[in-house]
């Protein structure tokens, strides 16, 4: 009886064995990419087609997958006989960071996602001469582009730079000079909307713009205008 029982026993662990290995991977299914290529989600992920679907360790995989700075988050399902469903969830470029002569594409948390190459057209908000490593400079910059982008100013723009100076931040916008500061930023911006169509419409030369003080904006004119105030 004994002998029996052991018999069964490695019957059913070979059993178990032979059936994982019946279960090969024959469909990979990439959910999520719109930067990734799916060739390149797959690399990352060091599965190959033939693979036994039950034996794959999902958490190892998971890990890899996010070690890549373009992939926030990684979820790995098996579905039987031989699919196996990597659905992911993407960083999102936010701006592109100028540091040394060389742009990167940055995430809202400061991540560096890769290295552009070539002279193209920056398309995103341009940090510029920032450190990443300096954290608190880094974070205000993003909290200013986050703003930017929500009041759709971005989009109305050919050129935004943001850059930092002794006193905070700055922004270069299509060839203005913009004194900004730290921190308040939704309520500056408000400000400055709500004056610059006037500006415009008199046709002034800035040679900067000042939104450094509480419930002011202060422009100052490229010349002197005689008996006007700034």
């Amino acid at each position: 009886m004994v002998l029996l029982a052991v018999v069964i026993m490695a019957a059913s662990v070979l059993g178990v064995k032979a059936l994982s290995y019946q279960f090969g991977i024959n469909d990979i299914q990439i959910i999520g990419n719109y930067h990734l290529e799916k060739k390149d989600v797959i690399s990352r992920s060091k599965i190959e087609k033939g693979e036994p679907l039950l034996k794959i360790n999902l958490g190892e995989i998971e890990a890899r997958l996010e070690q890549n700075a373009w992939i926030k988050s990684a979820s790995i399902k098996k579905r039987l006989p031989d699919t196996l469903i990597i659905k992911i969830e993407e960083a999102e470029p936010m701006a592109l960071l100028n540091l040394k002569k060389r742009l990167y594409l940055m995430d809202g948390d400061g991540e560096l996602l890769e290295r552009l190459k070539g002279d193209g057209v920056p398309f995103l908000p341009v940090i510029k001469n920032i450190n990443p490593k300096k954290k608190e400079d880094m974070k205000e910059a993003l909290k200013l582009v986050s703003i930017l982008n929500d009041k759709n100013i971005i989009a109305n723009r050919d050129s935004i730079e943001i850059g930092v100076e002794s006193y905070g931040l700055k922004i270069n916008m299509d060839g203005e000079l913009i004194k900004v500061g730290y921190g308040d930023y939704s309520a500056k911006f408000d400000r400055w909307m709500a004056l610059e169509p006037e500006i415009r419409k008199k046709g002034l030369p800035i040679k900067y713009v000042d939104l450094r003080f509480k419930d002011s904006v202060i422009v100052k004119p490229l010349n002197k205008v005689k008996g006007k105030s700034s």
